[in-house]
């Protein structure tokens, strides 16, 4: 299993937040998983799917949202998902926690940055 062997950060410039210490997470390919681009979590288009959502397929993924250092966590959506977001600038979505039978918690590992310490 691959493990974050970075502290992983929130992506914008001047937040300082970490979102996950070194070795708290497993990398996961989910090739279906769709999340929306930055700012547009709420909107949704005349057929009720995000707009512009792209597939975002390698995510990190921790077993309880306790995990995480610093995540905020948006209201259920219409497909019972949660959007996450940096807790300290909003930056969001940076992931997404699932819905259904089995629960995950997921940052899409393409939009975070990764630090040494």
């Amino acid at each position: 299993m691959d493990t974050n062997t970075l502290t992983i950060k929130c992506p914008r410039l001047n937040c300082p937040s970490t979102i996950l210490r070194p070795h708290a997470a497993q990398l996961v390919h989910r090739p279906l998983l769709k999340i929306p681009e930055f700012g547009q979590a709420f909107e949704r288009g005349p057929s009720n799917e995000v707009p512009e959502a792209k597939n975002k397929e390698w995510f990190w993924q921790v077993p309880q949202i306790m995990d995480f250092e610093n995540i905020g966590v948006s209201h259920t959506a219409d497909d019972g998902s949660k959007y996450l977001s940096c807790a300290d600038c909003d930056l969001a979505p940076i992931g997404i926690q699932t819905s259904g039978d089995s629960v995950e918690f997921l940052i899409a590992a393409n939009r975070i940055s990764y630090h040494s310490k």
